[in-house]
């Protein structure tokens, strides 16, 4: 689901938590509900009797009551809630978060178990240690979609994997394109579907203005060569536009990972190689605005997330390492061109432009 608003988040769930009365209301009023629901004491006091002869009986319906009440509590099902993008949930005070993560350890007369999603690798350490202590340390890494996944994917979503498919829109080949691109990328389903569409949508244009002519008998086909060009168009535009309004240690970070892979094979550079790189690059720049960066490994991953989500760089997680290894599909060429008229040409130049003898 859609929220407008992090604390939106209080209205659906308690929406869907009250059961067939699907109670709507404000974010406060639901976030108290949520409290009583799964911390408030179900169990009533008896009533004290004057009557010393009654304290036997009163001691027994006790007990029975104390029964019931433990009875239900083991018997009532367990909330499984999953905050999907759980990085938009983080307010200023970071009660939100906090709050969903405390009630399941609080939890006395309903069972909740939470699950957060985070496309930030790093997002409990960025954190305050209240909300950290509440989160815990249980995490499971996912990898990115690889190349049949993408294609799978996206072959389900155009109905092409049915015994009786329809007309096929796209080609064989564009559906393979735009899979190997976006596994390439970041390996973002959102991006194969941002692709194809905006594919789909040029051939749907040239067809309806004339530009394209369709054969008798023919209905419209996006061609791998279409995919090819909305994938340039989107990603040139995009990215070296990010790229070339990046800040003055996002571009220490770029320039840093463009000039280690120019040494390595794979391309894929651990943190910690790229912060020594980015302390020597700045130290040897001479220009207070990169030598004062002083960067942390924080700091890097918190820019490499930002530079990830807009398609410039990917972290990879390995099972051997407990720390993020960076890699770029761009070529140093290229991080080169997005600096050309910006203020961090020189940097640039000086770390990633080819040499020449003559």
């Amino acid at each position: 689901m859609e929220l407008r608003h992090p604390f939106d988040s209080y209205v659906k769930f308690w929406e869907a938590v009250s059961g067939t009365r699907k109670e709507r209301l404000p974010a406060g009023d639901a976030a108290h509900e949520l409290e009583n629901y799964f911390c408030g004491d179900q169990g009533e006091e008896s009533d004290e009797s004057d009557d010393d002869g009654d304290s036997d009986d009163d001691d027994d319906e006790r007990s029975e009551n104390e029964e019931e009440i433990e009875v239900d509590f083991s018997e009532r099902p367990v909330t499984v809630l999953m905050l999907d993008e759980i990085d938009y949930l983080v307010t200023k005070k970071e009660t939100l978060v906090y709050n969903f993560f405390d009630w399941p350890l609080r939890a006395t007369t309903a069972r909740l178990v939470v699950i957060g999603i985070s496309n930030t690798i790093n997002l409990p350490e960025k954190m305050s240690t209240r909300v950290q202590s509440r989160i815990g340390g249980d995490r499971c890494h996912f990898k990115s979609y690889n190349v049949q996944d993408t294609q799978t994917i996206l072959k389900s979503r155009l109905g092409m994997l049915d015994d009786h498919p329809g007309h096929a829109v796209f080609e064989e080949d564009a559906i393979k394109f735009a899979a190997r691109k976006t596994a390439n990328l970041s390996g973002d389903i959102r991006k194969a579907f941002q692709m194809c569409k905006s594919a789909a949508e040029k051939v749907l244009e040239d067809y309806s203005t004339g530009k394209r002519k369709l054969a008798a008998g023919s209905r419209p086909l996006v061609k791998i060569s279409d995919v090819q060009k909305g994938s340039r168009d989107m990603f040139t535009s995009i990215v070296h536009k990010a790229i070339s309004c990046s800040t003055s240690f996002e571009a220490l970070l770029l320039i840093s990972l463009g000039a280690l892979k120019r040494t390595r094979e794979d391309g894929s550079i651990f943190v910690k190689e790229i912060l020594t790189k980015i302390e020597s690059i700045a130290d040897a720049s001479g220009e207070p605005k990169y030598m004062n960066a002083n960067l942390s490994f924080e700091d890097v991953l918190r820019m490499a997330n930002r530079l990830g989500e807009a398609g410039i760089i990917q972290l990879n997680i390995y099972s051997s390492s407990p720390w993020p290894w960076i890699s770029t599909h761009l070529h140093t060429s290229e991080i080169l061109a997005c600096y050309r008229d910006t203020k961090h040409i020189k940097l640039a130049e000086k770390h990633l432009a080819t040499q020449r003898l003559f």
